[in-house]
């Protein structure tokens, strides 16, 4: 579920604004069990919705207070530090969603008058982001990335910095002190670009773009291939069920030779953009986990930026 708020730049822009799919309170209970004896009172609790009554975690006594667990405050800690900065807020969109019934939050303000150059000539404007989850899959991060406007990619930026906070939920969360480091987010948004442009200037083969396509999509298939056949080609490898039938890598693939290669050249700027097309854009590899796409694309990025920082090489 998600919702999409166009707002003004001001600071004003976040006044009533409600809190889209996140708008539900949560509290706890002790987490009992039946034995022979009677009913037995475990050592964690189960947070849940108060609206639905569903089940949103099971934790320990070490877990975070509920009112740092919340995702409202999460939410206006976001638009709170946005509205005091100097960042320019023209056109300020803002982005709520959540997944698995709500144990899963994301909200993400776009900043589209925050821009500059790729190496391509395209504009990128800056993405500030803040994830959070209660059945214990995601610690609480708040990110800066870029929404690169030619393809509509959700920029993933690399660098330590880009994590402005990350912190696991015990009592030691401090989401204030995370949403009060957004303010770095226009010095981290200039190095990122930076980055780019030396990308750009790394020429890769088809075999070495194909090899890191691999890593992302967790092809296994390809790095058994290539131990016992080391000098195959691309073409050689695609023939084999193992390794065609991995959607993901092939997804990625074909965006390299049908659309990337040509228009940004075969260099480690145009692996990045089939990354974070696939990232963005590849639909869940199941129907079912469709629904739950918010959180499969927030991974994929993860992914992403692990496979860059393992596999990327560095100008001259």
């Amino acid at each position: 579920m998600s919702n999409v708020v166009n707002l003004f730049g001001n600071s004003q822009a976040f006044v009533d604004d409600g809190y889209g799919p996140a708008d539900f309170d949560i509290e706890q209970a002790p987490l009992t069990y039946i034995t022979e004896l009677g009913i037995q009172q475990a050592s964690k609790h189960v947070i849940y919705r108060t609206d639905t009554g569903e089940e949103l975690g099971i934790h320990g006594s070490r877990y975070s207070d509920l009112y740092d667990l919340s995702y409202k405050r999460m939410i206006d800690n976001q638009r709170n530090t946005i509205a005091r900065s100097s960042l320019n807020l023209g056109g300020l969109s803002e982005d709520i969603q959540v997944s698995h019934n709500g144990a899963m939050c994301f909200v993400r303000h776009h900043l589209p008058e925050e821009q500059l150059l790729t190496p391509d000539g395209d504009s990128v404007s800056l993405n500030l982001l803040s994830v959070s989850s209660l059945n214990g899959v995601w610690p609480f991060v708040c990110t800066i990335g870029g929404h690169q406007s030619a393809c509509m990619n959700g920029q993933i930026f690399i660098s330590k910095a880009a994590n402005v906070y990350k912190a696991r939920h015990t009592k030691k969360l401090d989401i204030d002190h995370g949403a009060s480091l957004i303010s770095k987010s226009v010095e981290v948004f200039a190095k990122e670009v930076n980055m780019w442009h030396d990308w750009a200037k790394i020429q890769l083969t088809d075999k070495e773009a194909f090899k890191i396509f691999a890593k992302a999509a967790n092809a296994k298939a390809v790095f058994n291939w290539l131990k016992e056949y080391p000098d195959s080609t691309v073409n050689e490898m695609l023939l084999q069920h193992k390794i065609y039938s991995n959607t993901s890598l092939m997804f990625m693939w074909n965006r390299w030779t049908e659309r990337y290669r040509s228009a940004l050249g075969t260099n480690q700027w145009s692996v990045y953009n089939v990354m974070t097309d696939w990232s963005t854009h590849a639909p869940a590899a199941r129907k079912s986990s469709q629904v739950n796409i918010a959180s499969i694309s927030y991974k994929r990025g993860e992914t992403v930026r692990e496979t860059i920082i393992n596999n990327f090489k560095e100008a001259a």
